[in-house]
């Protein structure tokens, strides 16, 4: 009896192993933290190619950023109220208050020039003139990927700008070292993505092949070849 028993544990350990690693093998593998692309709206009054620079080739540059967090703010029942132990009511959610955002930099400085004008329509550092909130707000669009570069979440950032800009690091150094830009976004709230938007609301309409050209990005020239050498060569068909 206790062989039978050992025996039936052993197949029923075995298959439970099975049902775990297929479940990771399928739609429930570990995310990536370098599976995602990301869009970036302007305002609606400028330009999407504002100032001459593609906010495509510009998201496709994005290195890394930090996805938005919430938290509820709470609050005590007065005393009184309630007889026992008191009860902590949410009163309303709060957002995380910016998004860091590291962008690879071209040799012209495309990307910052393109958030130092986003900057400039919400104040003219010219002639000091403040400029109205919808006219500088614009969105972000986030989405995780999964092993095949598929949409499996998405977050829309909205009412978004670029808070700040940080300053640039120049040293002397190894000549594989890419300038980098920092923005740090404010903005007001988020929202989920549903599938259907995800599939037809972005302006990235091949994802997967985004996500090859923005990974190959931060590849250093070495790399690259590299990575060209290791593919087998075979015969070409004509």
């Amino acid at each position: 009896m206790a062989t039978g028993l050992g025996k039936f544990a052993d197949a029923l350990g075995f298959a439970l192993l099975n049902d775990i690693l297929s479940s990771f093998r399928g739609g429930n593998a570990y995310g990536r933290p370098n599976l995602y692309e990301v869009q970036i709206h302007p305002p609606r009054g400028a330009s999407p190619a504002m100032g001459g620079h593609d906010t495509r080739d510009i998201s496709l540059r994005v290195e890394s950023l930090q996805m938005p967090g919430r938290s509820l703010e709470t609050q005590i029942a007065s005393a009184g109220a309630i007889t026992g132990p008191q009860r902590e009511y949410v009163t309303q959610p709060l957002f995380a208050e910016e998004i860091s955002m590291i962008i690879q930099s071209t040799a012209g400085l495309d990307d910052r020039k393109f958030f130092e004008q986003w900057q400039q329509l919400s104040y003219d550092v010219i002639n000091f003139d403040a400029g109205y909130y919808n006219d500088y707000i614009g969105t972000l669009d986030i989405y995780l990927l999964n092993q095949n570069n598929e949409k499996t979440f998405g977050l829309k950032v909205e009412e978004c700008y670029p808070k700040s800009i940080a300053g640039l690091n120049l040293a002397a150094g190894p000549t594989t070292e890419i300038r980098k830009t920092t923005v740090a976004w404010t903005f007001r709230k988020f929202s989920p993505l549903d599938a259907e938007s995800q599939q037809t609301g972005g302006e990235l309409v091949e994802p997967s092949l985004d996500t090859v050209k923005r990974n190959s990005l931060n590849l250093t020239p070495a790399q690259l070849a590299s990575n060209f050498n290791a593919i087998p060569k075979g015969p070409v068909d004509d």
